[in-house]
């Protein structure tokens, strides 16, 4: 009795354990199936979601045959020296088990929808290429660094004391001091240069706005469409707002909002985290101490969220060819 006793107790354990690698299988295809992985992951993960739904369904079919008589015999009996009947008590097992049921029963009945602006709110937006958090300067060797304020009378006091403070600062407030403008950069700005209207899309996006925050003077007066929904920082005036686009590298979790600040008598009407798509010409504005693209709206219309809200870095951005 005791020994069948085990057996059973072996045998529901696998069971369960069965039954949680199928749904978190029957998860992923249903995020698949629908259209709504994209909303977690980025195009690049999918092959390895793809094959995460092949391994669950493998593993848990294995379990469904291991809890079977035949199954508990074979692995009870396999004389390796290990007991594998399941240690602790049953409310013990119940919370471990719902550790993973939690998450597949989240998955089932939480709506799916694209990040919008309360995300934006907690991190932040990043304007242009979103590399800086300091006015920049570009140096003749092609890198752009933070723009330190100058404080002239303590300059002539002691010049090289000076200098090395400056330093210091910057060093402390921006670890990454500078970056190297890439040779993609340089080539993707110079065919923007012979083109009067500049369409950003979903796939050039972050090269775009990253080209056109490092050279901007290059691109003043040039006309840009653009699309993105509405966010509005606290400090900014009634007609102004930010067109912002959430990316992603890898998954939501690395996802990081990139804005564009617009300008045009109409946009103190718009509201948060409708989608318009604009168009207007380049000019620049100082926010935050930043000096950083700005479009002056000359038309614009309401549009639906796209099927795919997010973008994502190029491959060639990436120095990935």
């Amino acid at each position: 009795m005791i020994k069948l006793k085990e057996e059973q107790d072996w045998g529901f354990h696998t069971y369960i354990r069965g039954i949680i690698l199928i749904g978190f299988m029957l998860l992923l295809i249903g995020l698949i199936a629908n259209g709504k992985l994209g909303l977690f992951i980025a195009p690049k993960m999918k092959p390895f979601a793809y094959f995460a739904v092949v391994v669950f369904g493998v593993l848990g079919v294995t379990q469904f045959f291991r809890s079977t008589q035949k199954g508990q015999e074979e692995e009870l009996a396999c004389d390796c020296g290990v007991d594998h009947r399941p240690k602790g008590s049953s409310m013990k097992h119940f919370f471990v088990y719902l550790l993973f049921v939690i998450p597949i029963l989240t998955g089932f009945i939480s709506p799916e929808k694209s990040m919008d602006s309360s995300i934006a709110d907690k991190r932040g937006v990043k304007y242009g290429s979103g590399l800086y958090t300091k006015p920049t300067t570009e140096t003749a060797d092609g890198k752009t660094v933070p723009t330190p304020k100058v404080d002239v009378d303590e300059y002539l006091k002691d010049p090289e004391a000076y200098i090395e403070k400056i330093e210091e600062n910057i060093q402390e407030e921006n670890p990454i001091q500078y970056v190297d403008v890439n040779d993609y950069y340089k080539e993707f700005a110079s065919k923007l240069d012979n083109k009067d209207q500049i369409n950003v899309t979903s796939e050039n996006y972050l090269d775009v706005m990253s080209v056109v925050d490092i050279y901007l003077d290059r691109f003043l007066g040039k006309e840009m469409t653009t699309l993105g929904f509405v966010y509005r920082e606290e400090n900014m005036p009634e007609d102004q707002a930010v067109i912002a686009r959430f990316a992603m590298n890898c998954c939501s979790a690395d996802s990081a909002v990139y804005g564009t600040i617009v300008t045009g008598p109409d946009v103190k009407t718009w509201k948060k985290d409708t989608w318009y798509e604009i168009s207007g010409t380049i000019d620049k504005t100082t926010f935050n101490r930043q000096k950083l693209p700005l479009i002056i709206v000359n038309k614009y219309k309401k549009v639906k969220e796209p099927k795919d809200p997010y973008v994502y870095p190029s491959s060639e951005s990436l120095g990935i060819n």
